[in-house]
Parts: C-alpha cells; sequence; structure tokens
C-alpha cells in the first residue's frame, strides 16, 4: 500500500475543518463552531482521533457507534454508574453528522476515496419524551420554586421562549404599553467553549413578538433602564442555566415528585420530571388545548418550518383523530356503491 506519510489523523484533520481560517466549513458562527470542536472531543476523537483519515473504514465507525451507545452524558462521566445517563439517541446522531461532514470533505479533498459513515445505520435508542405540564402540576412545581425566581418560571411557562432568549431579554426588548404588551426576541445566548456568548437566535424564524398576558406584565416588575437584563441572576449580571437548574430547578422537581410531600401540602404531585426546556413544551400545549391552529403556534415558538410545530405537537390537537375519521366517512357518504374490500 502506497501512503502519502503527510496524511493527517482524522484529529489533526477534523481541527483543520473546524478552524476558521481553512475555509472548509464557512458560515458558521465562532460559539457553534467551539461547539462542535467539544463534540468532536468528546466523541468519535476518543477512540478514532488517531487514525489517519486515509485509513478509517466503515467497521471503524460502527466501532465507535456501539462504544458511544454505552458512553454516559459527559456531565456524568465522573459519577457512579448508578447515576449516570446514557447520551442520547439525537445527540449520537448529531455526533454522526458531524463526523460524516468531516469525511466528506476529506474524500472532497482527496484524502480518501469515500466516507465511511455513509448511511451508517445506528441504533435508534429510546428518545426521551417531553413532558407537558397540567396547570395544577404547573402550580406544584411553582409552590417549590423559590419566589425570587418565581416570576422567570412563569415567564418561560407564559411565552414558550428558550432559555437562552429569556435570559438574554433586556428591557429595550419589553414593550410594556402596546395593545397587547410584548417582548422582541432578537438575542439569544448560546453555548461555547469558556462561556455562553450572546448572538442571534437559533434560527430567522426566532427573531420575533410574543404577547404578554396582562397578569405576567403585572410580575415582570418594575422596568430598568434599556440595557438591564429583565431577568438577571440574584447577584447581578447574566442568569446561568447551568446555576439555576443545579440550585433551584432540580432541588424544586425533586420536591414536587414527592407523593408524601406533596400530600401533605394539598398538592399534585407531577408524574414525570420535567426540564426548564418543558416549560417551553407546555406552553405550546397549553396553546393548543384552547384551540389555538398551529401555524400560529409555529409563528409563537419561533420554529423555521411548520413540520417541526406538527411533529413536536401535532398528537396534541383535541379530536384530531375524530375530525379526520368524520372528514372521510363524510367524504364517503355519498358513494354509489358499498367500499369493496379487495381479499
Amino acid at each position: 500500500l502506497n501512503r502519502d506519510p503527510g496524511t493527517p489523523t482524522l484529529r489533526e484533520y477534523t481541527h483543520r475543518y473546524l478552524s476558521p481560517d481553512s475555509g472548509l466549513l464557512a458560515g458558521v458562527e465562532k460559539g457553534t463552531r467551539e461547539g462542535y470542536e467539544a463534540e468532536a472531543e468528546r466523541s468519535w476523537l476518543q477512540t478514532l482521533g488517531d487514525i489517519p483519515i486515509d485509513l478509517i473504514t466503515k467497521p471503524d465507525v460502527g466501532s465507535w457507534l456501539a462504544w458511544q451507545e454505552r458512553q454516559p452524558v459527559w456531565r456524568d462521566r465522573h459519577k457512579p454508574l448508578t447515576e449516570q445517563k446514557h447520551v442520547s439517541s439525537k445527540t449520537i446522531r448529531n455526533y454522526h453528522a458531524l463526523l460524516s461532514a468531516v469525511l466528506k470533505s476529506a474524500v472532497d479533498e482527496g484524502f480518501r476515496p469515500d466516507n465511511p459513515a455513509y448511511k451508517m445505520r445506528m441504533t435508534r435508542g429510546v428518545k426521551r419524551e417531553n413532558v407537558f405540564l397540567t396547570p395544577t402540576e404547573f402550580s406544584t412545581l411553582l409552590h417549590f420554586i423559590p419566589e425570587r425566581y418565581r416570576r422567570m418560571v412563569l415567564f418561560l411557562a407564559g411565552t414558550g421562549l428558550r432559555w437562552g432568549e429569556m435570559s438574554a431579554l433586556t428591557w429595550a426588548d419589553v414593550n410594556l404599553h402596546g395593545n397587547p404588551p410584548t417582548v422582541r426576541v432578537t438575542r439569544a445566548w448560546k453555548k461555547a467553549k469558556g462561556a455562553p456568548i450572546l448572538s442571534y437566535p437559533k434560527s430567522s424564524k426566532s427573531r420575533r413578538s410574543v404577547s404578554l398576558f396582562p397578569d405576567l406584565v403585572a410580575i415582570m416588575g418594575e422596568p430598568g433602564t434599556s440595557d438591564d437584563w429583565v431577568f438577571p441572576a440574584p447577584q447581578g449580571g447574566h442568569m446561568w442555566h447551568g446555576a439555576f437548574y443545579t440550585r433551584i430547578w432540580r432541588t424544586a422537581v425533586l420536591k414536587a415528585s414527592d407523593p408524601e410531600t406533596c400530600r401533605a401540602l394539598g398538592l399534585e404531585p407531577l408524574r414525570r420530571e420535567p426540564t426548564v426546556h418543558d416549560m417551553r413544551h407546555t406552553h405550546a400545549s397549553w396553546l393548543i388545548a384552547q384551540g389555538i391552529p398551529l401555524p400560529y403556534i409555529q409563528a409563537r415558538m419561533g420554529h423555521e418550518s411548520i413540520t417541526t410545530t406538527v411533529g413536536v405537537y401535532g398528537h396534541l390537537v383535541a379530536d384530531a383523530h375524530d375530525q379526520m375519521a368524520s372528514a372521510i366517512a363524510l367524504t364517503l357518504s355519498g358513494a354509489q356503491s358499498p367500499l369493496a374490500i379487495t381479499q
């Protein structure tokens, strides 16, 4: 086998592919690029990184996938085995897609003849189901949220904003005198190496105005100056998701999920443990329960495509199955002869 001794390893080529100076990955924000670097380091570079890029085979990729499906999520890697959660199938698909993009680039540059990650089958895995809280369950959760944080949790459930969007709001984004009052989403915190960075929202449709109901306006408090955060951390500055989740959210959810604690207080315990992002899902489920059309919900949630809205929330539409069955029955009611069943 005649090989070029200068052929890079997968690790070397990955760093080149992700470097803003190489020009191989254009149109990507700094934070996103750094996120890709972190994903590569915690996934396939762990097992394939030192292999020359032209020697990686489809079985190598398959072996990595089998290894990856056994791994805990990165933040749990130092916890006892009984406390670890495995990497989700969606996360593994994201890792695989990045690896495939790197290998495709290597093909385009002539380092190898094919892409061994292309059309690789992956275990479907068990997807975590979104949690949709009833208003009663939400009241239970809110009972255990410390008072200084309640207006923020109410705002998340009352608007459907993502955490990164909510925590990026300044009072310049709030119009309390409109009819109705609104908040304008134009920025969001994005993950990046070292610390989150303030950037554009997730997609173009995420730049949107979201209406506020009167009680939500009332709990938002006295407006600050235009560049003050609407929901600052208690000590001032930007509210960090990690600190809030660990110190506030997780404790409140555990208490709200405990039947004995809730029974003593006359509260309905949670049936499942929601994440902070599930406030967004809960918001959408409440809109659907009130008969709000999915295209309106798409605009409010900032989904790029209606297919996302339908895929995530379509099953919640009340009486959808009955309506579809009735529509077909009505259409066929005028048929001249009974439907024939072909044996």
